[in-house]
């Protein structure tokens, strides 16, 4: 019943299809009865036991034919019926599996970071395939064929009370056996089905990974490890189908082994009937027949029931699965407090004493600085010293578990989500890219006002299709970005250009590449506030000085979050601080750093160090190198 109620909005938005469809398939129910009837008229015509007085004249030739005809067409009709029931019911089904998969990626896409973080990518997969289908399943296949069984068993049971009172008791007798058997079996059907669903779900993601990481586990040459963890979770996948088959197989034969009982009553106790060993139960041979005719029919409702159990209870549990996703909740969203007002932000951001707590670790302490708009700043700090962090506060993907994070005097929780990260543009340490053109990766957060938002809880009916997007990427800002981001050389040396496809993840790319992609998308939307965190650790000083010198034009009128470890990364920001263990412990200019002596100035020593020391490997390599050219020269 719960699976019933939590489907009820997507199945109300065809009921109409639903209620012409069960019509439909008693109509057809009913009409597969009649040849059944035509045939007792018949055979108690031919023997002259239309009724119980022996005078009744017999059938005359002209009512055969009638009779077979209205046989011939009955069947007619009821295929014509069944082939309505599948236009009706089994599109439905189609259309709910649509409108359930659309709300499905919509409701996702609306769960925040702290979902994605605990969700495995395999499991999400298998949900939205596997699940789904067999919902679609249930609602479809399932749905007709449960009505078909209900109008089976209502129609067959008219025809058999209306022949002979008796002889349905004694059959009926088996039913009971029949309920608790199905009852016995479903639970144990449903809690292996799910079994199965999670081991499928284990091993979706252990592929996921391994694809995903491939150069991973080849550069550990860890191949036959993955291998023997993957055939151990099909193992376990088989040991877990083969429970389930042992619980689905007995359904289905005892359903044949019921009905054969309901066959030896018909045969045994029918036949006494006709034979007149039954007082008070005359039964005609013709009747007999009908009886029988209508049981066969009644056969495979029947034996589909073991069949459409299964079907419910693997459905039922899938949706179970599904209502898990609808059921998460952002923990980060727009509420009450939210003012609708705000369509904009200047880009002052101000830590007023922030704390953070992250599974039971304070990851910031106290934290409070104040960043006027237009204003550079620099983050340096050991790894784990809360850097990210920050950034991440800026465009909640996380909130502060004490103080407030304000952007232009507003606490972020009050200002729209969308309008917060629509001016908020990040880099992240490990970027993302899609397998698209180079062009498309670039220009991915442009133009989302032309997008309208996609209506949920709605049939795809009263839906207008998908409109598919055909406006290419502006290409002077993609350009432009790539300039910046020192990526337009590179890009005009591959053989298509901007064109050019990246493979899942942008693997064709170097890391430096991937890396300054992502940074011209960012340059590329032009937004309020920047978020470079660690953006420039996969290239070169060379790359890096290059980048830094066209990122001084974006910076103008725009606030920027400088995240990194290199001093030479830092020295021309605005103000910079130094964070340790989630607190700052410095800050202040490049000059004013240095002069403090503090972590700041030892960093900057180090790193002179090892670019004195690199120099200088490099100088004695050429040197070597010529000394061995003259030597070729001399010989």
């Amino acid at each position: 019943m719960n699976t019933l109620f939590t489907l009820w909005p997507y199945l109300k938005l065809h009921q109409r299809q639903f209620i012409l469809g069960t019509l439909a398939v008693f109509g057809a129910g009913l009409s597969v009865t009649f040849p059944a009837y035509f045939t007792r008229l018949i055979i108690d015509g031919l023997s002259r036991a239309v009724d119980s007085n022996p005078a009744t004249l017999g059938i005359s030739t002209g009512q055969v034919v009638l009779y077979a005809l209205g046989a011939v067409l009955s069947v007619v009709l009821s295929g014509g019926l069944m082939v309505l029931v599948r236009r009706l019911i089994v599109y439905a089904s189609r259309q709910i599996e649509y409108e359930v998969r659309r709300d499905l990626f919509a409701h996702l896409s609306t769960l925040d970071k702290h979902y994605f973080d605990r969700a495995r990518t395999g499991d999400l997969m298998n949900r939205l395939t596997g699940d789904l289908s067999a919902v679609r399943e249930m609602i479809g296949f399932g749905s007709w064929q449960l009505g078909n069984v209900v109008a089976g068993f209502v129609v067959s049971f008219f025809w058999f009370f209306s022949i002979s009172w008796r002889l349905t008791l004694a059959v009926s007798l088996v039913f009971p056996v029949i309920i608790g058997v199905l009852f016995v079996l479903a639970r144990l059907i449903s809690a292996r089905y799910v079994a199965v669903q999670e081991q499928n779900s284990r091993i979706a993601a252990k592929a996921q990974e391994n694809f995903s990481g491939a150069r991973v586990v080849k550069g550990y040459a860890i191949e036959d490890r993955e291998i023997g963890e993957y055939r151990t979770l099909n193992a376990g996948l088989i040991e877990r189908s083969l429970r389930l088959t042992k619980v689905e197989g007995p359904l289905q034969a005892s359903m044949s082994l019921l009905m054969g009982l309901a066959y030896v009553v018909v045969l045994v106790y029918g036949g006494r009937m006709i034979l007149g060993l039954v007082p008070g139960s005359p039964l005609t041979l013709g009747e007999f027949t009908q009886f029988a005719l209508v049981l066969d029919r009644l056969a495979w409702p029947m034996l589909s029931i073991g069949m459409i159990t299964n079907m419910l209870q693997r459905g039922s549990a899938s949706w179970n699965r599904l209502q898990d996703i609808f059921n998460a909740q952002p923990f980060i969203k727009d509420d009450g407090r939210t003012d609708s007002s705000i369509r904009s932000v200047r880009g002052e951001i101000d830590f007023d004493k922030v704390s953070l707590n992250f599974d039971g670790q304070q990851v910031l302490k106290d934290v409070s600085l104040h960043i006027p708009a237009g204003q550079t700043l620099g983050i340096t700090g050991p790894t784990g010293s809360g850097k990210t962090v920050l950034g991440n506060l800026v465009t909640r993907l996380i909130d502060a578990t004490s103080g407030s994070v304000r952007v232009d005097g507003t606490d972020v929780r009050h200002i729209p989500l969308k309008v917060l990260r629509e001016n908020v543009a990040v880099v992240p340490q490990e970027p993302f890219l899609f397998s698209d053109t180079i062009a498309a990766n670039v220009a991915f957060g442009l133009n989302n006002a032309e997008y309208p938002p996609i209506a949920t809880r709605i049939s795809v009916l009263k839906s207008r299709p998908p409109e598919h997007d055909e406006t290419p990427p502006d290409m002077n800002r993609v350009r432009t970005a790539a300039e910046i981001a020192g990526l337009a050389s590179e890009i005009d040396r591959f053989p298509q250009g901007y064109d050019t496809m990246l493979g899942e993840r942008g693997v064709t790319l170097s890391g430096g590449q991937r890396q300054r992609t992502a940074l011209a998308r960012a340059v590329a939307r032009e937004p309020r506030i920047l978020v470079l965190d660690d953006a420039m650790s996969a290239v070169d000083t060379e790359t890096e000085s290059r980048i830094l010198s066209g990122l001084r034009q974006v910076q103008q009128g725009r606030t920027v979050l400088l995240i990194g470890h290199r001093v030479s990364t830092l020295r021309h920001a605005d103000h910079i601080i130094v964070m340790e263990r989630g607190s700052i412990v410095e800050q202040g200019s490049h000059p004013e750093l240095l002069a403090l002596g503090g972590a700041y100035a030892e960093l900057d020593r180090k790193q002179r160090l090892e670019g004195d020391l690199s120099s200088e490997e490099e100088g004695k390599l050429a040197d070597a190198a010529s000394q061995t050219e003259s030597e070729k020269v001399n010989l």
